[in-house]
């Protein structure tokens, strides 16, 4: 395989990797990480804030690792070259924006760019690659319909390898799937925890 091809598939990978929602097992994950994280002292953890957090902008860091399966895919597939892939996206946007998106029927969600830094491992080196997120949801009749994670700014490869896997996974049907998916269990998973509040 080819150094270019081999760094193609660490950036195709890497992205589907780091997009900056959680998984689909969403509310399972969230219940789980607000009973163990509920304490101020985690208050820079993405899933504290977000079910805990009172500040009017959400300040958080995500830390993206392969599971132990991931991490044995990327090394089938690159055949032992790639070893590993550690990312942290570092979150900031208001609360404001992210309580709209939940609620509202109508709307089309904006996020700012927010940063992320991978740690690529191969064989025998290490290198890091840089990016930027600013996902954007459509709205409407109280559904996501549309969806893009508004991947650019790649640092690190170049432009020639980068441009390509921008356009795959931000226009990349399987991806917009995806997070459709994601944002709409959220959303169903954040009105109804909202609901019990209501009624308890």
């Amino acid at each position: 395989m080819s150094p270019a091809a081999r760094h193609l598939i660490t950036l195709c990978l890497l992205a589907a990797a780091t997009l900056p929602f959680p998984r689909p097992n969403t509310a399972k994950a969230l219940e789980t990480a607000a009973a163990e994280n509920a304490s101020p002292e985690h208050s820079e953890d993405c899933f504290w804030q977000l079910e805990n957090g009172k500040n009017s902008e959400i300040a958080c860091t995500f830390p993206m690792l392969l599971t132990r399966d991931e991490r044995a895919d990327l090394q089938r597939i690159t055949r032992q070259y790639l070893q590993d892939v550690t990312c942290r996206l570092d979150v900031r946007i208001a609360r404001e924006a992210v309580d709209q998106a939940i609620s509202a029927r109508d709307h089309v969600f904006q996020s700012p760019e927010q940063p992320v830094t991978c740690t690529v491992t191969t064989k025998s080196s290490t290198f890091d690659i840089k990016a930027t997120f600013a996902p954007r949801v459509v709205f409407k009749d109280d559904l996501a319909i549309e969806a893009s994670p508004g991947l650019a700014n790649v640092t690190g490869v170049s432009r020639i390898l980068s441009w390509p896997v921008e356009q795959y996974v931000n226009r990349g049907p399987g991806m917009r799937s995806s997070m459709l998916q994601i944002v709409n269990a959220y959303r169903k998973y954040a009105r109804e925890k909202k609901q019990q509040a209501g009624v308890q």
